[in-house]
């Protein structure tokens, strides 16, 4: 709880304490204040809350509490005051003190009928009910119509850099006023099927139906996952493939999706149902829900007496009329590198601070943008232990990458520090079509041209995304094995006896949620064998060149390794995906193609374990807010079918109409530096080349990387379950056998970092190290700015306020900066009108906006080996 809000008991309030300290008549809800139960019950279920206050006994309040505790012990997300006072709490009342009465039942509530997470009871019920509309024939229409426009523009904004899309907690500003124009103008007219009645309006637009087509509408967001395939295929920058056709291109994109959803039927369990699957990043979506549907009562909550409705739009106006000035009037002011301004030419300052070129290390101020700055961090969603591990991270791998680069280790000092391209040994981009013969690698036009070769912060980029599989792996596995094991036996009696999912749970919205029919499993296995079986036709019908068993290995590897990864998402609000494991895989087994490794790619790290991961999301946000699984199948299914057709439709747009597409001066930011770009230069390192000849000859040190993420895990694990119990006495003794002077020494520097690595995570400091190229310290430090402002800093302070607006002002500013940049690029972009003068070349006009290196070209007009003796 806020420390403002808390008492000297740990739940009290100023005017709660002027009351007596122990209950001797009345009730105990009579000492929970106006104030507290704002914190306690933020969307006006506060008689609900008394009335479980007030009839819970002692002994169930203790024995709740006691179980909690236990639950949670390994809960990054668990409120660490509330985790503490409910240890005291159990220390029972003489030790604990004031209001022990009060809190013991307080706390015992919202563990059983609410939640322990601030950001989930801000915007999801403990209470439902059953007889609302969800399935109507308004809301499949407007979340299929907006999943198609929604299909168009995250496909067309996918090669944009950085991207812009418009996720569910945006799309309902342009939703819900179609909604509310339906039900004004449709009439109440329907049939009866089953005994229900279908009704064109059935009265006024619901909470459940907007989610209903919100989820419906977030199809759209995923059907870009094949793209990056497509792109790197047959844009003729890289590869150019001619067999690259509109049925291609449909049936891939196709078998993706449905086997993303199959496979989505296994993960569910693990990270859907379990209370500790927090996936804070779905909460902005239905906190905005919440915002245009339900009625408030007018509040004052630290001075603010807006309605959530009205500050939403607000918000949004604002932010839409705002963006045009870094968006296009005076675009200095998002690619904000006012450090190298000072010395335009000064190539030391530029890679330092620059935002561009350089690493945007010492920058303080690098955007004001909003787009921008978050696109690193979900900075209004994402906990902010996450995001200051993660940034912490990888501001110490700048210095890493620097130490790549000025060492010149692996000729990187010829290119940009930190892009993720290919270079050739001339520091051009790398033309495949040069050692391509019939989508396979000829040795001697590859002996004449060159090697790819890449920068230091891409070098870095891979090395820890291989050192992340086996820390995450390991350091998951082991410490949240009572989820993943319980999940592992529920999965296999579910298949085997039918065994519901919500069966034994103690969370309130899983007992809410048990009232309604689940969706078998073996729907789920049908779809994931239909997709492998589409999967087999379209290996066989193209001339890819890549065997059908990729398939079943790729699948295989899904099985055992999306499991950890998505319980990580869950709980820690990233999303990472399978892509380098499955590259290296499939680079030592199928080297010189291209093809295979692309493929791999979407199967492995886009289709399972991130489409999955995408589904089971939406899972979630139907369980918080009491949507029937198999209202949500439904949905899903029909609306992959149509968005498919939509989003080749749109890439075909993108690819033969956007000019200039995937160059780096693209005036639209259609780069492609985030999607076409690092897959293509993946796809030489590992497809054209092969894991063999990468790890033993051009990048050997890059194998050992597996072994350095093994032992950082196994020091993490051993710390952190050892160290609890012996550091205090070993610290102890070496107090009374050291001098003072070293043992002060020794309390100043080693105790301190012993001691974080106790609350240090591997995972996300690894996580923060792999997130350079193209992205660098310019694009995190405002979110990590932001992210303590508003999820460390107001949460604590200012809860109740943080309850009502946080989730909200994010959905707002996001829909701002959308709305906004579709209406620019349409009216001032696509045919390009140009504003040229200061505020928009500056950013642009030194050496952060060029590609140079450090080491000029050798006379010989290339670096590297000589011609003829590449590895």
């Amino acid at each position: 709880m806020a420390d403002k809000e808390i008492g000297k008991g740990g739940l009290g309030s100023e005017d709660s304490e002027k009351n007596s300290t122990r209950i001797t008549n009345g009730k105990i809800g009579d000492q929970v204040s106006h104030e507290m139960l704002e914190v306690l019950a933020p969307n006006g279920e506060g008689e609900y809350i008394l009335d479980k206050i007030n009839n819970m006994t002692e002994e169930t309040a203790l024995a709740i509490i006691q179980e909690s505790l236990k639950f949670h012990a390994d809960d990054w997300n668990f409120p660490s005051e509330m985790r503490e006072r409910m240890r005291r709490l159990l220390e029972g009342p003489k030790a604990y003190g004031d209001y022990y009465d009060r809190d013991l039942r307080v706390d015992a509530t919202i563990m059983r009928y609410s939640s322990p997470y601030p950001g989930v009871r801000a915007v999801a019920d403990p209470v439902d009910d059953e007889n609302i509309p969800i399935e109507t024939i308004r809301a499949y229409f407007l979340g299929m119509s907006w999943a198609v426009i929604g299909t168009f523009m995250s496909t067309f904004f996918n090669s944009r850099f950085p991207g812009i899309s418009l996720g569910g907690s945006v799309i309902q500003i342009l939703l819900f006023p179609c909604a509310k124009f339906l039900e004004f103008v449709l009439p109440d007219i329907g049939i009866t099927l089953f005994g229900t009645r279908h009704s064109l309006n059935p009265g006024p637009w619901t909470f459940k139906e907007q989610m209903f087509a919100t989820i419906t509408y977030n199809i759209a967001i995923y059907t870009t996952n094949s793209y990056g395939m497509i792109l790197v295929q047959k844009n003729k920058l890289y590869y150019g493939n001619t067999f690259v056709t509109f049925g291609y291109q449909l049936l891939l994109i196709f078998f993706v999706q449905l086997m993303g959803m199959g496979f989505a039927g296994y993960l569910r369990r693990f990270s859907v149902y379990p209370v500790k699957a927090l996936w804070p990043t779905v909460l902005p979506t239905i906190a905005m829900n919440r915002a245009l549907t339900r009625p408030e009562p007018r509040e004052n909550i630290n001075g603010w007496t807006v309605s959530r409705y009205k500050f939403f739009y607000i918000v949004t106006i604002g932010m839409f009329c705002y963006y045009w000035l870094p968006g296009y009037l005076f675009t200095a002011l998002s690619t904000f590198n006012w450090m190298t301004w000072i010395a335009p030419s000064n190539f030391t300052l530029a890679i330092l601070t620059g935002s561009s070129l350089g690493l945007g290390l010492f920058n303080p101020i690098t955007t004001f943008d909003w787009n921008v700055a978050t696109s690193s961090y979900a900075a209004l969603a994402q906990p902010f232990f996450s995001t200051f591990h993660m940034w912490i991270s990888s501001f110490v791998g700048g210095f890493i990458i620097l130490g790549i680069y000025y060492s010149n280790m692996y000729n990187s000092a010829y290119l940009p520090i930190n892009s993720s391209s290919a270079f050739a040994n001339d520091a051009k981009p790398y033309n495949v079509s040069k050692v391509i013969i019939n989508n396979r690698m000829d040795e001697n036009l590859y002996q004449q041209y060159s090697p790819p070769f890449y920068s230091a912060g891409y070098i870095l980029t891979v090395g820890a995304n291989y050192a992340f599989y086996p820390v995450y792996f390991l350091y998951i596995m082991v410490n949240q094995w009572s989820i993943i094991g319980e999940a592992y036996v529920n999965f296999y009696k579910g298949l085997r006896y039918g065994k519901g999912n919500f069966e034994g749970t103690m969370d309130v919205h899983s007992r809410l949620m048990a009232r309604y029919k689940e969706v078998p499993d073996w729907w789920f296995l049908i779809i994931l064998l239909g997709s492998i079986i589409l999967s087999i036709v379209f290996l066989k019908i193209y001339p890819l060149g890549i065997p059908v068993y990729l398939v079943f290995l790729v699948i295989a590897i899904n099985l055992v390794f999306a499991v950890p990864l998505s319980l990580l998402s869950a709980t820690t609000g990233t999303n990472l995906g399978l892509g380098s494991l499955i590259q290296v895989i499939t680079g030592f087994i199928l080297p010189n193609n291209p093809n295979a490794f692309l493929f791999g790619q979407t199967l492995g790290s886009w289709a399972l374990a991130g489409y999955g991961d995408n589904y089971v999301q939406d899972q979630k946000m139907a369980h918080y807010v009491k949507i029937a699984p198999r209202a949500v199948f439904r949905s899903q299914i029909i609306t992959i079918v149509i968005t498919c057709f939509v989003a080749v439709a749109t890439q075909d747009f993108i690819m033969n109409d956007v000019e200039g597409l995937c160059t780096p001066n693209q005036p639209s930011k259609f780069t492609c530096a985030a999607d076409g770009a690092p897959l293509y230069a993946s796809s030489l390192m590992w497809g054209l080349l092969g894991s063999q000849r990468m790890f033993n000859s051009m990048y050997p040190t890059l194998k050992w990387c597996f072994l350095i993420g093994t032992i950082i895990a196994l020091v993490f694990l051993g710390g952190q379950s050892l160290g609890p119990k012996y550091l205090p006495p070993i610290r102890t003794r070496l107090s009374t056998i050291l001098s003072p002077r070293l043992y002060g020494l020794l309390n100043r520097s080693l105790f301190p970092f012993i001691a974080s690595l106790m609350w240090l995570n591997p995972v996300l400091i690894i996580q923060g190290i792999q997130h350079w190229a193209p992205s660098n310290l310019a694009y995190k430090t405002p979110g990590m700015i932001l992210s303590f402002v508003f999820m460390y800093w107001l949460p604590r302070h200012r809860l109740a306020w943080w309850e009502k607006y946080n989730y909200v002002l994010s959905a707002a500013l996001t829909a701002g900066v959308a709305i906004s940049a579709l209406v620019m690029f349409f009216a001032v972009q696509y045919k390009p009108v140009k504003v040229e003068w200061w505020g928009n070349t500056v950013s642009g006009a030194g050496v952060d906006g060029s590609s140079k290196g450090l080491l000029d070209i050798p006379g010989r007009g290339y670096f590297g080996p000589q011609k003829g003796t590449f590895p």
